[in-house]
Protein backbone atom coordinates (compact mmCIF):
# COMPACT_ATOMS: atom_id res chain seq x y z
CA UNK A 1 0.00 0.00 0.00
CA UNK A 2 1.33 3.27 -1.08
CA UNK A 3 2.03 6.38 1.30
CA UNK A 4 -1.21 8.29 0.27
CA UNK A 5 -3.10 5.01 0.98
CA UNK A 6 -1.79 5.10 4.25
CA UNK A 7 -1.97 9.23 5.64
CA UNK A 8 -5.73 9.32 5.73
CA UNK A 9 -5.67 6.03 8.12
CA UNK A 10 -2.48 7.92 10.18
CA UNK A 11 -4.83 11.03 10.35
CA UNK A 12 -8.06 9.41 11.79
CA UNK A 13 -6.07 7.42 14.54
CA UNK A 14 -4.10 10.65 15.49
CA UNK A 15 -7.52 12.51 15.69
CA UNK A 16 -9.21 9.05 17.62
CA UNK A 17 -6.05 9.95 20.06
CA UNK A 18 -6.76 13.55 20.54
CA UNK A 19 -10.29 12.70 21.34
CA UNK A 20 -8.82 9.72 23.95
CA UNK A 21 -6.72 12.81 25.03
CA UNK A 22 -9.76 15.46 25.80
CA UNK A 23 -12.02 12.43 27.48
CA UNK A 24 -8.53 12.02 29.76
CA UNK A 25 -8.83 15.73 30.37
CA UNK A 26 -12.58 15.98 31.11
CA UNK A 27 -12.19 13.31 33.34
CA UNK A 28 -9.74 14.49 35.64
CA UNK A 29 -7.13 12.35 34.67
CA UNK A 30 -3.80 13.57 33.91
CA UNK A 31 -3.59 13.29 30.02
CA UNK A 32 -0.42 11.93 28.10
CA UNK A 33 2.10 14.21 26.20
CA UNK A 34 0.69 15.06 23.42
CA UNK A 35 3.79 14.53 20.45
CA UNK A 36 4.86 17.27 17.50
CA UNK A 37 2.46 16.15 14.76
CA UNK A 38 3.94 15.94 11.31
CA UNK A 39 0.50 17.35 9.77
CA UNK A 40 0.77 21.20 9.85
CA UNK A 41 -3.25 21.42 11.52
CA UNK A 42 -2.99 18.94 13.55
CA UNK A 43 0.96 20.17 14.82
CA UNK A 44 -1.31 23.37 15.57
CA UNK A 45 -3.96 21.49 17.28
CA UNK A 46 -1.33 19.63 18.95
CA UNK A 47 0.00 22.55 20.64
CA UNK A 48 -3.37 24.56 21.62
CA UNK A 49 -4.73 21.21 23.12
CA UNK A 50 -1.29 21.24 25.48
CA UNK A 51 -1.80 25.00 26.16
CA UNK A 52 -5.25 23.96 27.36
CA UNK A 53 -3.98 21.47 29.55
CA UNK A 54 -1.58 24.18 31.01
CA UNK A 55 -4.40 26.81 31.31
CA UNK A 56 -6.37 24.03 33.41
CA UNK A 57 -3.86 22.85 35.37
CA UNK A 58 -2.70 26.84 36.35
CA UNK A 59 -6.35 27.11 37.54
CA UNK A 60 -7.09 24.03 39.39
CA UNK A 61 -3.86 24.87 41.54
CA UNK A 62 -5.52 28.26 41.64
CA UNK A 63 -8.55 26.77 42.58
CA UNK A 64 -6.75 24.91 45.22
CA UNK A 65 -4.73 27.42 46.69
CA UNK A 66 -8.05 29.17 46.81
CA UNK A 67 -9.82 26.87 48.61
CA UNK A 68 -6.79 26.34 51.49
CA UNK A 69 -6.84 30.19 51.79
CA UNK A 70 -10.58 30.13 52.30
CA UNK A 71 -10.67 27.45 54.77
CA UNK A 72 -7.88 28.76 56.85
CA UNK A 73 -9.33 31.82 57.02
CA UNK A 74 -12.16 30.64 58.55
CA UNK A 75 -10.51 29.23 61.27
CA UNK A 76 -10.40 32.42 62.70
CA UNK A 77 -12.00 33.68 65.74
CA UNK A 78 -11.34 36.85 66.53
CA UNK A 79 -11.35 39.42 63.79
CA UNK A 80 -7.66 40.18 64.47
CA UNK A 81 -6.42 36.53 64.27
CA UNK A 82 -8.45 36.23 60.94
CA UNK A 83 -6.88 39.42 59.38
CA UNK A 84 -3.64 37.98 60.34
CA UNK A 85 -4.32 34.41 58.94
CA UNK A 86 -4.89 36.93 55.52
CA UNK A 87 -1.16 38.44 56.16
CA UNK A 88 0.14 34.95 56.21
CA UNK A 89 -1.50 33.27 53.44
CA UNK A 90 -3.15 35.51 51.27
CA UNK A 91 0.42 35.52 49.29
CA UNK A 92 -0.13 32.23 47.46
CA UNK A 93 -2.73 34.40 44.86
CA UNK A 94 -2.43 38.36 45.78
CA UNK A 95 1.10 40.05 45.67
CA UNK A 96 1.29 42.39 48.54
CA UNK A 97 3.68 44.16 50.84
CA UNK A 98 1.02 45.43 52.88
CA UNK A 99 -2.42 44.82 54.06
CA UNK A 100 -4.88 47.22 56.23
CA UNK A 101 -8.46 46.65 57.07
CA UNK A 102 -10.91 49.75 57.44
CA UNK A 103 -14.49 49.18 57.79
CA UNK A 104 -17.57 51.88 57.72
CA UNK A 105 -18.32 53.99 60.73
CA UNK A 106 -20.52 56.49 61.71
CA UNK A 107 -23.80 55.39 59.53
CA UNK A 108 -21.53 55.11 56.62
CA UNK A 109 -20.15 58.17 56.64
CA UNK A 110 -16.58 57.75 57.27
CA UNK A 111 -14.26 54.70 56.50
CA UNK A 112 -11.97 54.53 59.59
CA UNK A 113 -8.75 52.13 59.71
CA UNK A 114 -8.95 48.92 62.08
CA UNK A 115 -5.72 47.10 61.43
CA UNK A 116 -2.91 47.11 59.04
CA UNK A 117 0.63 44.80 59.00
CA UNK A 118 3.61 45.42 56.47
CA UNK A 119 6.37 44.48 55.25
CA UNK A 120 7.68 48.47 54.22
CA UNK A 121 8.57 51.11 56.23
CA UNK A 122 7.01 52.46 59.67
CA UNK A 123 3.02 52.65 59.97
CA UNK A 124 1.79 56.16 58.49
CA UNK A 125 -1.73 54.80 58.33
CA UNK A 126 -2.65 53.20 62.11
CA UNK A 127 -6.06 51.99 64.26
CA UNK A 128 -8.13 54.87 64.34
CA UNK A 129 -7.42 56.65 61.40
CA UNK A 130 -10.10 57.90 59.49
CA UNK A 131 -11.87 59.48 56.17
CA UNK A 132 -15.01 61.02 55.22
CA UNK A 133 -16.73 59.02 52.25
CA UNK A 134 -18.23 62.48 51.06
CA UNK A 135 -16.25 63.06 47.62
CA UNK A 136 -13.74 60.04 48.22
CA UNK A 137 -12.70 57.69 45.58
CA UNK A 138 -13.84 54.72 47.42
CA UNK A 139 -17.17 55.80 46.65
CA UNK A 140 -17.28 54.49 43.11
CA UNK A 141 -15.83 50.96 44.45
CA UNK A 142 -18.70 50.94 46.76
CA UNK A 143 -20.76 51.52 43.78
CA UNK A 144 -19.71 48.88 41.24
CA UNK A 145 -18.70 46.56 44.05
CA UNK A 146 -15.65 46.14 41.79
CA UNK A 147 -11.84 45.62 42.82
CA UNK A 148 -9.90 48.51 42.04
CA UNK A 149 -6.35 48.76 40.97
CA UNK A 150 -3.41 51.71 41.08
CA UNK A 151 -0.84 50.43 39.92
CA UNK A 152 1.23 53.98 39.82
CA UNK A 153 0.46 55.39 43.22
CA UNK A 154 2.73 58.25 42.90
CA UNK A 155 1.25 59.44 39.64
CA UNK A 156 -1.72 58.75 41.53
CA UNK A 157 -1.12 61.28 43.98
CA UNK A 158 0.81 63.47 41.43
CA UNK A 159 -3.10 64.01 39.92
CA UNK A 160 -5.14 63.74 43.37
CA UNK A 161 -2.79 65.58 45.82
CA UNK A 162 -5.21 66.15 48.33
CA UNK A 163 -5.66 62.35 49.07
CA UNK A 164 -3.81 62.49 52.59
CA UNK A 165 -4.68 58.36 52.69
CA UNK A 166 -2.32 57.88 49.34
CA UNK A 167 0.23 59.95 50.50
CA UNK A 168 0.90 58.22 53.63
CA UNK A 169 0.89 54.94 51.67
CA UNK A 170 3.45 56.20 49.04
CA UNK A 171 5.53 57.82 52.37
CA UNK A 172 5.20 54.42 53.63
CA UNK A 173 7.07 52.71 50.31
CA UNK A 174 4.05 51.15 48.63
CA UNK A 175 3.69 51.78 44.76
CA UNK A 176 1.08 49.93 43.52
CA UNK A 177 -2.62 48.65 45.12
CA UNK A 178 -5.42 46.63 45.11
CA UNK A 179 -8.36 48.09 46.86
CA UNK A 180 -11.18 45.37 47.65
CA UNK A 181 -14.46 46.09 48.50
CA UNK A 182 -16.37 43.70 51.49
CA UNK A 183 -19.89 43.26 51.46
CA UNK A 184 -21.99 41.16 53.87
CA UNK A 185 -25.43 40.49 52.50
CA UNK A 186 -25.80 43.14 49.88
CA UNK A 187 -24.58 45.54 52.42
CA UNK A 188 -20.80 47.42 52.30
CA UNK A 189 -18.70 46.37 55.77
CA UNK A 190 -15.43 48.03 54.49
CA UNK A 191 -12.41 47.60 52.49
CA UNK A 192 -8.99 45.24 52.30
CA UNK A 193 -6.29 47.42 51.08
CA UNK A 194 -3.85 45.12 49.49
CA UNK A 195 -0.33 47.29 49.01
CA UNK A 196 2.96 46.15 46.60
CA UNK A 197 6.30 48.17 46.92
CA UNK A 198 6.51 47.26 43.20
CA UNK A 199 5.12 49.05 40.24
CA UNK A 200 2.36 47.35 38.34
CA UNK A 201 1.80 44.62 40.58
CA UNK A 202 -1.78 43.79 39.98
CA UNK A 203 -3.51 42.64 36.94
CA UNK A 204 -7.19 41.74 36.09
CA UNK A 205 -6.69 38.10 37.18
CA UNK A 206 -6.31 39.53 41.09
CA UNK A 207 -9.61 41.09 40.63
CA UNK A 208 -11.41 37.71 39.37
CA UNK A 209 -9.66 35.93 42.62
CA UNK A 210 -10.45 38.36 44.89
CA UNK A 211 -14.30 38.47 43.54
CA UNK A 212 -14.14 34.28 43.82
CA UNK A 213 -13.34 35.19 47.73
CA UNK A 214 -14.62 38.22 48.72
CA UNK A 215 -18.18 36.87 50.17
CA UNK A 216 -16.64 34.34 52.20
CA UNK A 217 -13.76 36.42 53.71
CA UNK A 218 -16.19 39.28 54.19
CA UNK A 219 -18.59 37.41 56.39
CA UNK A 220 -16.01 35.43 57.81
CA UNK A 221 -14.87 39.24 59.02
CA UNK A 222 -18.08 40.35 59.66
CA UNK A 223 -18.48 37.05 62.09
CA UNK A 224 -15.53 37.77 63.70
CA UNK A 225 -15.58 41.12 64.71
CA UNK A 226 -19.53 40.63 65.82
CA UNK A 227 -17.80 38.00 68.28
CA UNK A 228 -14.79 40.38 69.02
CA UNK A 229 -17.49 42.96 69.90
CA UNK A 230 -19.29 40.32 72.25
CA UNK A 231 -16.15 39.85 73.81
CA UNK A 232 -14.77 43.02 74.52
CA UNK A 233 -17.91 43.83 75.79
CA UNK A 234 -17.96 41.14 78.54
CA UNK A 235 -14.72 42.11 79.08
CA UNK A 236 -15.58 45.54 79.99
CA UNK A 237 -18.71 43.77 82.01
CA UNK A 238 -15.96 42.35 83.74
CA UNK A 239 -14.19 45.12 84.45
CA UNK A 240 -16.93 47.44 85.57
CA UNK A 241 -18.20 44.23 88.25
CA UNK A 242 -14.35 44.47 89.51
CA UNK A 243 -14.39 48.26 89.95
CA UNK A 244 -17.90 47.94 91.78
CA UNK A 245 -16.45 45.46 94.18
CA UNK A 246 -12.99 47.32 94.91
CA UNK A 247 -15.65 50.42 95.45
CA UNK A 248 -17.59 48.29 97.76
CA UNK A 249 -14.40 47.47 99.71
CA UNK A 250 -13.08 51.15 99.87
CA UNK A 251 -14.10 53.79 102.37
CA UNK A 252 -15.54 56.70 100.36
CA UNK A 253 -13.81 59.47 102.09
CA UNK A 254 -9.88 58.20 102.45
CA UNK A 255 -10.00 55.49 99.47
CA UNK A 256 -8.45 53.15 101.58
CA UNK A 257 -9.87 49.41 103.02
CA UNK A 258 -13.18 50.04 104.68
CA UNK A 259 -13.59 48.41 108.46
CA UNK A 260 -15.23 45.27 106.65
CA UNK A 261 -12.46 44.88 104.21
CA UNK A 262 -9.45 44.93 106.35
CA UNK A 263 -11.03 42.68 109.19
CA UNK A 264 -11.35 40.31 105.77
CA UNK A 265 -7.61 40.77 105.31
CA UNK A 266 -6.51 40.37 108.97
CA UNK A 267 -8.46 37.19 109.01
CA UNK A 268 -6.48 36.00 105.55
CA UNK A 269 -3.19 37.31 107.18
CA UNK A 270 -3.78 35.28 110.84
CA UNK A 271 -4.24 32.40 108.84
CA UNK A 272 -1.08 32.69 106.69
CA UNK A 273 1.46 34.13 109.27
CA UNK A 274 0.15 31.00 111.55
CA UNK A 275 0.99 28.66 108.49
CA UNK A 276 4.25 29.22 108.26
CA UNK A 277 4.50 30.64 111.83
CA UNK A 278 5.21 34.01 111.87
CA UNK A 279 3.60 36.83 113.67
CA UNK A 280 1.63 39.86 112.38
CA UNK A 281 1.56 43.12 113.75
CA UNK A 282 -1.80 44.80 113.83
CA UNK A 283 -1.78 48.47 114.67
CA UNK A 284 -4.83 50.48 115.89
CA UNK A 285 -3.91 54.19 115.49
CA UNK A 286 -6.28 57.82 116.78
CA UNK A 287 -5.88 60.99 115.68
CA UNK A 288 -6.12 62.51 119.11
CA UNK A 289 -8.69 65.43 120.06
CA UNK A 290 -10.25 65.00 116.60
CA UNK A 291 -13.66 65.94 118.11
CA UNK A 292 -12.14 69.75 118.74
CA UNK A 293 -11.09 69.75 115.26
CA UNK A 294 -14.61 69.01 113.87
CA UNK A 295 -15.91 71.56 116.68
CA UNK A 296 -13.33 74.28 116.25
CA UNK A 297 -13.35 74.27 112.24
CA UNK A 298 -16.46 72.35 111.06
CA UNK A 299 -16.50 68.95 109.61
CA UNK A 300 -15.50 69.87 106.54
CA UNK A 301 -11.91 70.43 108.16
CA UNK A 302 -11.88 67.41 109.80
CA UNK A 303 -12.46 65.53 106.42
CA UNK A 304 -9.57 67.01 105.14
CA UNK A 305 -7.74 65.50 108.20
CA UNK A 306 -8.83 62.35 107.94
CA UNK A 307 -7.52 62.56 104.14
CA UNK A 308 -4.30 63.69 104.87
CA UNK A 309 -3.62 61.32 107.91
CA UNK A 310 -4.50 58.39 105.43
CA UNK A 311 -1.91 60.07 102.93
CA UNK A 312 0.70 60.66 105.27
CA UNK A 313 0.51 57.03 106.24
CA UNK A 314 -0.52 55.30 102.89
CA UNK A 315 2.78 57.26 101.50
CA UNK A 316 5.33 54.76 104.15
CA UNK A 317 3.62 51.41 104.72
CA UNK A 318 5.08 48.76 102.71
CA UNK A 319 3.38 47.30 99.66
CA UNK A 320 2.89 44.23 101.33
CA UNK A 321 1.18 45.64 104.17
CA UNK A 322 -2.30 46.53 104.82
CA UNK A 323 -4.51 49.90 105.79
CA UNK A 324 -8.03 50.51 106.53
CA UNK A 325 -10.31 52.71 108.15
CA UNK A 326 -11.71 51.14 111.02
CA UNK A 327 -13.91 53.66 111.91
CA UNK A 328 -14.31 57.45 112.44
CA UNK A 329 -10.96 59.17 113.34
CA UNK A 330 -9.29 54.81 114.12
CA UNK A 331 -7.62 53.00 111.21
CA UNK A 332 -6.10 49.34 111.40
CA UNK A 333 -2.33 48.85 110.15
CA UNK A 334 -1.52 45.27 109.21
CA UNK A 335 1.81 44.67 109.31
CA UNK A 336 2.96 41.60 108.09
CA UNK A 337 6.16 39.00 109.54
CA UNK A 338 6.95 41.60 112.21
CA UNK A 339 8.08 41.00 115.81
CA UNK A 340 7.97 43.21 119.19
CA UNK A 341 10.46 45.51 117.72
CA UNK A 342 9.72 45.43 114.52
CA UNK A 343 5.97 46.39 115.33
CA UNK A 344 6.97 49.18 117.81
CA UNK A 345 9.79 50.59 115.19
CA UNK A 346 6.87 50.98 112.03
CA UNK A 347 4.61 52.32 114.97
CA UNK A 348 6.94 54.97 115.88
CA UNK A 349 7.27 56.06 112.33
CA UNK A 350 3.82 56.24 111.42
CA UNK A 351 3.68 58.35 114.34
CA UNK A 352 6.31 60.80 113.80
CA UNK A 353 4.91 61.18 109.84
CA UNK A 354 2.05 62.66 111.59
CA UNK A 355 3.30 64.69 114.32
CA UNK A 356 5.91 65.86 111.95
CA UNK A 357 4.12 68.81 110.29
CA UNK A 358 1.27 70.45 110.86
CA UNK A 359 -1.48 69.88 108.94
CA UNK A 360 -3.57 72.07 106.29
CA UNK A 361 -7.38 71.84 107.19
CA UNK A 362 -8.50 74.34 105.15
CA UNK A 363 -9.35 77.52 107.90
CA UNK A 364 -6.34 76.60 109.52
CA UNK A 365 -2.67 75.37 110.10
CA UNK A 366 -2.94 73.17 112.87
CA UNK A 367 -0.49 70.49 114.74
CA UNK A 368 -2.70 67.11 114.55
CA UNK A 369 -1.15 64.29 116.73
CA UNK A 370 -2.19 60.39 117.22
CA UNK A 371 -2.08 57.41 119.58
CA UNK A 372 -0.82 53.91 118.60
CA UNK A 373 -1.80 50.57 119.86
CA UNK A 374 0.11 47.39 118.93
CA UNK A 375 -0.94 43.78 119.18
CA UNK A 376 1.30 40.85 117.85
CA UNK A 377 -0.45 37.58 116.70
CA UNK A 378 0.79 34.20 118.15
CA UNK A 379 2.30 31.52 116.29
CA UNK A 380 -1.23 29.49 115.84
CA UNK A 381 -4.11 31.08 113.90
CA UNK A 382 -6.30 33.32 116.54
CA UNK A 383 -9.75 35.27 116.22
CA UNK A 384 -9.18 38.72 114.24
CA UNK A 385 -11.40 40.20 116.61
CA UNK A 386 -9.52 39.23 119.66
CA UNK A 387 -6.40 40.40 117.97
CA UNK A 388 -8.12 43.79 117.24
CA UNK A 389 -9.53 44.10 121.06
CA UNK A 390 -5.62 43.19 122.33
CA UNK A 391 -4.71 46.09 119.75
CA UNK A 392 -7.29 48.66 120.99
CA UNK A 393 -6.82 47.99 124.53
CA UNK A 394 -3.01 49.08 123.76
CA UNK A 395 -4.43 52.31 121.87
CA UNK A 396 -6.29 53.28 125.27
CA UNK A 397 -3.31 52.60 127.00
CA UNK A 398 -1.20 55.19 125.04
CA UNK A 399 -4.43 57.49 125.04
CA UNK A 400 -4.44 57.52 129.04
CA UNK A 401 -0.73 57.57 128.92
CA UNK A 402 -0.82 61.09 127.06
CA UNK A 403 -1.04 60.10 123.71
CA UNK A 404 0.69 61.02 120.74
CA UNK A 405 2.46 57.64 121.83
CA UNK A 406 2.91 53.67 120.59
CA UNK A 407 1.79 51.44 123.48
CA UNK A 408 2.57 47.64 122.55
CA UNK A 409 0.42 45.33 123.95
Amino acid sequence: MDTNERKPHAVEDRLDAYAAWVGDLRRGHSPPHLPEDSAAPLDKLSRELRLLADVIARRENQLNKLFEVVHTVERGILVDDVLDVIFKSFAAIIPYDRIGCAFLSDGGTRLTAYWARSNLGPLQITKGYSQPMEGSSLQEVFRTGEPRILNDLESYFDAEPQSDSTRRIVAEGGRSSLTCPLFVAGRPLGVLFFTSREKRAYVKNHQTVFRQIAEVVATVIYKSRLFQELVERKQYLVRQADLLKEAANRDALTGILNREAVMTCLEWQIRANAAVGRTLGVIMANIDHFKEINDSYGHAAGDMALREFTRRLATIIRQSDYFGRYGGEEFLLLVGDANREQAMHASERFRLAIAGTPFDIGAASRPITASFGIALTSGTAESAEAVVAAADRALSAAKTGGRNRCVLA
